[in-house]
């Protein structure tokens, strides 16, 4: 179970410092415990990484994955358009997602991989299954700036822990998130790494072998925090359509009983990932 964060200076609880890969990852795998944090007095800041409006001209990939957007009708054709325009009402969900759980917003300036491109100009992307492709030279570069910018931040709010992706599932942003944030704690606090949702809830390739993460512990959730979690979930509406039918909460729910042994709960490790999010 989560502890309290510790106190700060001058007796004073210590802020806890929630890193997110993408605007939704926190609220989705770690809400609940947010909002438990939240309801304790504890001050929390969810920090997205790649919220950034870097992208355009849009990529191959990227245009068509707009287009799922607005042949779902979660967004209007003109926002669509562009990555500056998707991001900007993206960040705004986030916004009030967070206002739900009692948290605060903060967003980093980085690209998402949907959207970057190569140093020679190719997309990074050029199709789904690039998206948990292996880091390549361009993405260490990356991962390194990532690194650089959180120990600003840790630097700054002097958190009492830091709560970072596991990176389960292996998506490239989610990967270079969580190893950043390692190498940017290794003189700093205490770090939660938390469980990768929807990509925890789906099953592993045919053929390809689960690797064991090591124990897992369970944050247990109340029924308000939950509600909380589900509220501020459903403020992303623009990722819906990607990522679920509309039984999504539900689905939510299932999983985290079985976290919990019946009762809804959030899953972490004490350790750091591996390389590609394995523990």
């Amino acid at each position: 179970m989560i502890r309290a964060a510790g106190d700060g200076p001058g007796g004073g609880r210590a802020p806890v410092l929630v890193v997110s890969a993408h605007l939704d990852d926190a609220v989705l795998s770690w809400g609940g415990t947010v909002a438990a944090l939240t309801r304790r007095g504890v001050r929390v800041v969810v920090l997205t990484v790649f919220a950034g409006e870097g992208g355009d001209p849009l990529p191959p990939y990227a245009e068509r994955y707009h287009s799922w957007w607005t042949a779902s009708g979660a967004i209007e054709a003109p926002v669509a358009a562009t990555a500056r325009e998707g991001m900007r009402l993206r960040r705004e969900e986030d916004a009030r997602a967070c206002a739900t759980l009692a948290a605060e917003p903060a967003h980093l300036g980085f690209t998402e991989a949907l959207y970057r491109r190569r140093a020679d100009g190719s997309p990074r992307c050029a199709a789904g299954d690039d998206l948990f492709s292996a880091p390549e030279p361009d993405d260490l570069a990356l991962e390194r700036a990532v690194a650089g910018a959180l120990a600003g931040w840790i630097a700054a709010l002097a958190p009492g822990e830091v709560h970072a992706p596991a990176a389960v599932g292996g998506h490239l942003d989610h990967v270079l998130t969580a190893r950043a944030c390692a190498s940017a704690l290794r003189d700093g606090p205490p770090a939660r790494w938390y469980e990768d949702l929807p990509y925890a809830m789906e099953p592993p390739e045919p053929g390809t072998a689960v690797t064991g993460r090591g124990p897992a512990a369970a944050s247990p959730l109340t029924a308000g925090d939950w509600r909380r979690k589900i509220e501020a979930a459903a403020a992303y509406r623009s990722q819906h359509p990607m990522l679920w039918d509309d039984d999504w909460p539900d689905r939510l729910l299932a999983h985290a009983r079985e976290a919990g042994g019946g009762t809804p709960a959030e899953r972490h490790w004490a350790a750091a990932p591996g390389p590609n999010g394995d523990h």
